[in-house]
């Protein structure tokens, strides 16, 4: 069980190894965004407080109405590296997931049998996150013909659980952690003169 776990942390390792571009790209937007709301901070009023979350300024107006039916910000929340692992009915399930900014995921599951490889797939394709659910549409990278269909729940403590979809009853179980820190809100103050 161990040697699989280390396996399954090795293939992680290979998958954020492969990502490594996609992610340096999404950063470089990130700075010129910010670059852009510096800019916007000199046109603020004096004594403004403000609320910065992922790079982006809002005003304490704003923020009321939108706090109250968005309790992250959904869209930068699940961008990243998810995963997790269950066992059912002698099968030991892992699965890695990696959703990216233009709304496109890649994702592997593996499923071993008294320690050998029943299954091992790799989906990808598109993901949406509305109203604490997040839907994937996808195929299978080696057959395009086999399609999938999942539907995620964010969870009180911040985890996606399968709801339903296209994927066999032993994936029933399956739950996402976050690799990394939730994002949290920072108050600052910004006086502009």
């Amino acid at each position: 069980m161990i040697n699989y776990f280390c396996l399954f942390c090795y293939g992680c390792l290979n998958f954020l190894l492969v990502s490594a571009d996609i992610r340096s790209e999404s950063i470089h937007k990130n700075r010129e965004q910010g670059i852009e709301n510096i800019e916007q901070i000199k046109y603020l009023k004096s004594n403004q407080t403000l609320y910065l979350a992922d790079s982006l300024l809002t005003s304490q107006e704003e923020e009321k109405d939108n706090f109250n039916s968005n309790i992250i910000d959904q869209g930068n929340f699940i961008i990243g590296l998810w995963r997790g692992f269950h066992e059912s009915e002698g099968l030991t399930l892992y699965y890695g997931y990696q959703f990216r900014p233009d709304g496109s995921f890649l994702a592997r599951h593996r499923i071993y049998q008294d320690k050998k490889s029943v299954e091992d797939i790799t989906w990808q394709g598109e993901w949406q996150f509305r109203d604490n659910t997040l839907k994937l549409k996808g195929f299978n990278s080696k057959d395009k013909n086999q399609l999938a269909t999942l539907e995620f729940k964010l969870t009180d403590t911040f985890k996606l659980a399968y709801e339903t979809g296209s994927l066999s009853d032993a994936y029933q179980q399956m739950i996402l952690n976050k690799l990394g820190q939730i994002s949290t809100w920072t108050k600052i103050n910004v006086t502009v003169k």
